[in-house]
């Protein structure tokens, strides 16, 4: 459709249709391009496709489009369509339509154009019609990235870091395939979350080995993959040379495999989210390169990261630029910027910058291409002036109802802002909590907010003294504002297990304590299903391994919800009731025979881990004993066997070589070890862990096993 108001489409529509009986088109082409001509009103097709004469008789197809609707109609014009069949080489045409086809499309609005012209041949001009009319079938058949779905495509994204957030990693999965099977994310955006999933258990070779890895590198992408990426090039290529000291081969593997892939990710600004590897990449680059005088600023003072090569590089101080580009120079910067970058920071740092400029200034930057086509874009991606730069500004607008994209910006936001800036200044912790305590007088905003708490948690990890006793009000706020608000039955609510453990690790008063105790209370609600069995018997756990300042609290939290599980306890699997059983047992519940003993030899889970061998591997041992026990008690002929080793050895080599699944506690692993084992799995079956205890050890071979029973 030329325009999203349908109204003025439908106008348009019938003024060129109306139009178009004056036109005598070439011989074979009258009906092609009144089928052209139907993208006009098309609500499933992004723009508009105008076959016209010109004023000396060559047929040509002017394609419109609104800045948005223009990205995904460009690339499907260039593969049906391109510079084989046609003069469209996907740059928008400088020339607005002429003559009274502009004073027809006057009502579209801000768009972009494209002159297409074809071949004077008849018969390769019929060749390019049909090519364009394939392109508008293929564009309409597909599904419709806006439809209304029963759940939102923001909410499957919080859902999808909500378990990067906890190490469930096949759940994370599930997720990504659902978002793949429903056509709800183009392949890029698709791929970039599977970058960061394989990212957050550190598999860099994955990423590196990704099909299509250097498309990525050249893709819009947010700061964050970016970091991802070079960290993926640093591990899978330069780290063993790099911790050899070796200058001579580093600087030749770099230059010969490296260095072609990392130029693109190593634009100015550098991420603020680099990893060490990254870094590491970006000073061998300007180690190599004199003239990459914005990358010797950038790792000046970042010795840490740098090792050895921070001593090459000693010679240039941290010191300011010489030299300070116009207010004009600025935004053109930040505006090709933000056509490379998809940041937040980069959209409101490009619109302050287009604030400074005058008006003649302003003009001229949209009369010049490719500045034009990205200060659309910006316009129509920011929406409004008033992007969030921070969270507490974020949280400020939550309650606007024309904030529409709030959780879009809450999960760029998670990349890129800090919760509190400076944690030892008291007003930096006091600014986000009074938006937090803003959120919670608002139904809409409490709302928005309790969707965002995979993208605040993420943000909070982010802190490398995590969990950090200066935050404990904002974790403590966040919870009691999921706790009291209409979502905490929604399905996000794993990472409320990241926040409870963060609190009690901090240490609380006693107060505090028995106020945490009411919030996991209330988060749990009056009752739960069988898909929530596992957070709160993970939820005891915590509590349970944690220092009770108030054990009454405790004990009142942990018997209301065993309380609430043992009338629903029929309904669990053989694993669930298993976990249940020991746990009301330790809080004198009995409940008599175990009925994981009872129900063992009808139980499909069970009879599908008969014989396997399970390696376990968890630092918190007494978890792992409890999990070996648990498994065994309703599958008597099932091997487990538990590991502890900080770093490889040669039993945990033969676990990973020999056992049919290996499973991780990803929250009580060491990297070494986890490393190690990946490395001699050789594609055998190796889940992750969510937490510490037996409850999410025995969750992660559940799902496991259920998966495989689905698969068949």
């Amino acid at each position: 459709m030329i325009t999203a108001d349908s109204g003025a489409a439908l106008s348009i529509a019938s003024q060129l249709r109306e139009r178009s009986k004056g036109v005598t088109f070439p011989n074979g082409t009258q009906t092609l391009c009144d089928q052209l001509l139907e993208t006009v009103d098309s609500a499933s097709f992004p723009g508009a496709l105008v076959p016209e004469l010109t004023a000396d008789g060559e047929l040509v197809v002017i394609a419109f489009a609104e800045p948005a609707a223009w990205r995904r109609l460009c690339p499907v014009l260039l593969a049906f369509a391109g510079p084989t069949l046609t003069s469209f080489d996907g740059l928008p045409a400088t020339d607005p339509a002429e003559g009274d086809l502009a004073a027809v499309i006057a009502a579209v609005g801000p768009h972009v154009t494209a002159t297409i012209r074809l071949p004077s041949a008849p018969r390769d001009q019929e060749m390019a019609l049909r090519a364009l009319v394939r392109a508008r079938d293929t564009v309409v058949r597909a599904p419709s990235l806006t439809r209304t779905a029963p759940e939102p495509t923001s909410w499957l994204l919080a859902r999808f870091q909500d378990f990067l957030n906890v190490g469930r990693r096949d759940a994370a999965t599930a997720i990504l395939d659902q978002l793949r099977n429903e056509l709800r994310l183009d392949a890029l955006n698709l791929r970039f979350l599977q970058v960061q999933l394989l990212a957050t258990f550190e598999e860099w070779r994955e990423i590196f080995s990704l099909p299509g890895f250097t498309n990525l590198t050249l893709a819009r992408r947010t700061p964050a993959t970016t970091a991802i990426l070079l960290e993926a090039l640093y591990q899978s290529c330069l780290a063993p040379f790099f911790v050899a000291g070796d200058e001579e081969v580093l600087q030749k593997v770099y230059v010969e495999e490296v260095r072609s892939l990392a130029a693109p990710l190593l634009k100015s600004p550098l991420p603020a989210s680099l990893r060490i590897g990254g870094w590491r990449i970006a000073g061998i680059e300007a180690l190599i390169s004199p003239g990459r005088t914005d990358l010797r600023y950038a790792v000046a003072n970042r010795h840490e990261q740098l090792g050895w090569l921070a001593n090459h590089l000693a010679s240039f101080a941290s010191t300011e630029r010489l030299f300070h580009h116009g207010a004009a120079d600025d935004a053109r910067e930040l505006l090709i910027a933000t056509e490379a970058t998809e940041s937040v920071d980069a959209m409101a740092a490009a619109l302050a910058a287009l604030t400074r400029l005058n008006d003649e200034q302003r003009a001229e930057l949209a009369q010049a291409e490719p500045f034009r086509s990205a200060l659309r874009g910006l316009q129509h991606e920011a929406g409004n002036a008033n992007v969030p730069t921070s969270w507490p500004t974020w949280l400020a607008r939550t309650s606007d109802p024309t904030f529409t994209n709030a959780l879009a910006f809450a999960r760029l936001g998670a990349e890129e802002w800090l919760v509190a800036e400076d944690v030892a200044d008291p007003a930096s912790v006091s600014s986000f909590l009074d938006g937090l305590n803003y959120a919670q007088s608002n139904p809409l905003a409490a709302e928005r907010t309790a969707q965002a708490l995979p993208y605040l948690v993420a943000a909070l990890r982010k802190d490398p003294l995590f969990p950090n006793p200066g935050m404990t009000p904002i974790y403590s706020g966040i919870l009691t504002l999921l706790a009291l608000g209409n979502a905490r039955g929604a399905s996000t609510f794993d990472s409320s297990l990241i926040l409870v453990d963060a609190l009690l690790t901090a240490g609380v008063s006693a107060t505090d304590y028995r106020e945490l105790a009411a919030d996991v209370d209330e988060i749990a609600g009056e009752g739960f299903g069988a898909r929530m069995v596992y957070w709160a018997l993970e939820m005891i756990e915590t509590f349970m391994r944690s220092p009770a300042p108030d054990s009454s609290a405790r004990d009142r939290l942990i018997h209301s919800v065993l309380a609430r599980l043992i009338p629903i306890r029929t309904r669990l699997s053989s694993l669930q009731q298993a976990a249940l059983h020991n746990l009301s047992e330790e809080f004198g519940w009995r409940l008599g025979v175990s009925p994981a003993r009872q129900d063992a030899h009808s139980d499909e889970l069970a009879a599908r881990m008969q014989g396997k061998t399970i390696a376990i591997y968890s630092l918190v041992e007494n978890a792992s004993r409890q999990a070996k026990a648990a498994l065994q008690a309703i599958a008597s002929d099932i091997d487990v066997q538990c590991n502890a080793d900080p770093v490889g050895s040669s039993q945990l080599r033969t676990l990973a070589t020999s056992s049919d699944l290996f499973v991780v506690a990803w929250a009580a692993a060491k990297h070494a070890a986890t490393d190690f084992i990946r490395a001699h799995r050789n594609g055998r079956p190796m889940v992750y862990a969510d937490g510490k205890g037996v409850s999410s050890l025995l969750r992660a071979v559940e799902d496991y096993f259920s998966g495989q029973s689905r698969q068949h």
